[in-house]
């Protein structure tokens, strides 16, 4: 309750503000025309009960401990209240129409039970005349005895229904604002990630480019690089159309077009794409794998993770270091094993590596940029293949990823696939 209850200090201030100020007109009007039947002292105590409580509101509006019992000062209201009608020794009726202000805050800020208790509350303060009074009606007594309090219950059911109503609407309107806050983050999530997974390609488009200037007199040489730009660019292209898509359908998530594949032409066209940078730092990289392996997946997401591991195995080695990629295969699985000689990863952050937008410590404090969204993408893609992408172990003499992929064969290329490992 005292969350649910919690920020009515500005409310429960402007309500306080007006029973204090009504107090004031009506108390003004009684002590200047019955101020011969008046008992001072209970019409005393009564109004500063009243002011006691506003004084309260105004100091401690903003307090925890005043919002989480925030019912508590309009009931000693109508403590106060109550008190300054039986001050009145005439008229009972006349000080107690203040007594709708705090019952009718009370049920539209806290429902039929915040009114019950003030029923009850009322009931308790009034006096045994009061009760008499109705065994003894009369036609006089019916605005006293009957149409007040059935307009002051008739109020109170408005106010609560209203305030129960505009309090589901802001409940559903609090809903909608984390929706669309979930939406807002999803569609960021969505291009952080598309841009990282563009860098690798433009990177090696960029690089082979400027190769290409520089051997235009080596037409194999130019071919070769070409072919490199050429499907790096059209990778750019299917990711870019995913992005489109994924804008247009609502999903953060890019899909999946599983196809059959060889997942060694994958390797081949990951390792040219990674040969410019490979070269700059001196790393070597040896492949040992079988000359075609075929699997339903999608070639453009394995390429992403096999271009991912590279890339990383890459730019976080030591110059002149080395890159393993290895291949273990079973009846169901094949399983590619990236091994560098890097600077490894420390313990406690072996198990955060794979979170978004973490970077380990050596990586922040490397020369190399990153946003630390490729690891937990590429396995997000291993994962909906059915696979899986691991850190098997690091050290300071370098670490090993292995990717598992389920090995979905299909028609002619059964036998093919099955062939004995290498």
């Amino acid at each position: 309750m005292a969350r649910q209850y919690a920020g009515y200090g500005r409310s429960l201030l402007e309500f306080q503000i007006v029973v204090f100020g009504a107090l004031i007109v009506v108390g003004t009007a009684v002590v200047l025309t019955r101020s011969d039947t008046l008992d001072p002292s209970t019409y005393a105590a009564g109004a500063g009960l009243i002011a006691l409580v506003t004084a309260a509101t105004v100091v401690w509006r903003e307090n925890a401990l005043v919002q989480r019992f925030s019912l508590a000062l309009p009931l000693v209201d109508i403590v106060g209240i109550r008190l300054t009608v039986l001050a009145d020794l005439t008229e009972q009726s006349s000080g107690a129409l203040l007594l709708i202000l705090p019952i009718i805050w009370i049920a539209y800020s806290f429902g039929p039970w915040g009114f019950t208790i003030c029923v009850v509350l009322v009931a308790v303060t009034s006096p045994q005349s009061f009760y008499a009074g109705y065994a003894d009606y009369s036609s006089d007594d019916f605005t006293r005895l009957v149409a007040y309090p059935l307009i002051l219950v008739i109020l109170a059911s408005a106010a609560g229904v209203s305030g129960a109503r505009i309090r589901r609407k802001r409940v559903q309107l609090a809903a909608q604002t984390v929706l669309t806050e979930q939406a807002v983050r999803a569609r960021d999530d969505l291009i952080e990630a598309v841009v990282h997974e563009l860098r690798t390609p433009l990177t090696s488009i960029l690089g082979n480019a400027e190769l290409v200037q520089q051997a235009s007199e080596q037409p194999q040489t130019v071919a070769r690089r070409a072919g490199v730009i050429v499907r790096n660019a059209e990778q750019m292209e299917s990711i870019l159309a995913d992005l489109l898509l994924a804008r247009s359908t609502g999903p953060a998530l890019l899909g999946l077009t599983s196809v059959p594949s060889d997942l060694r032409a994958l390797i081949e066209n990951c390792l040219a794409a990674s040969r410019t940078a490979a070269d700059a730092r001196g790393v070597t990289i040896d492949v040992i794998a079988s000359d075609t392996l075929w699997a339903e997946v999608d070639p453009n997401r394995i390429r992403q993770v096999l271009d991912n591991l590279l890339t990383n195995a890459i730019k976080y080695n030591r110059v002149g270091g080395f890159v393993v990629v290895t291949e273990t295969r079973t009846i169901d699985t094949v399983t590619f094993a990236v091994t560098d000689s890097g600077c490894g990863i420390a313990p406690p952050e072996r198990a955060l590596v794979f979170e978004p937008y973490y970077r380990t410590e050596s990586a922040r404090r490397s020369a190399q940029k990153g946003s630390g969204l490729g690891l937990g993408i590429s396995r997000d893609i291993a994962r909906r293949h059915g696979g899986d992408l691991r850190l098997v172990e690091s050290s300071p003499a370098g670490s090993r990823f292995e990717l598992t992929l389920p090995l979905e064969l299909s028609g002619h290329l059964s036998a093919e696939a099955a062939a004995p490992q290498r």
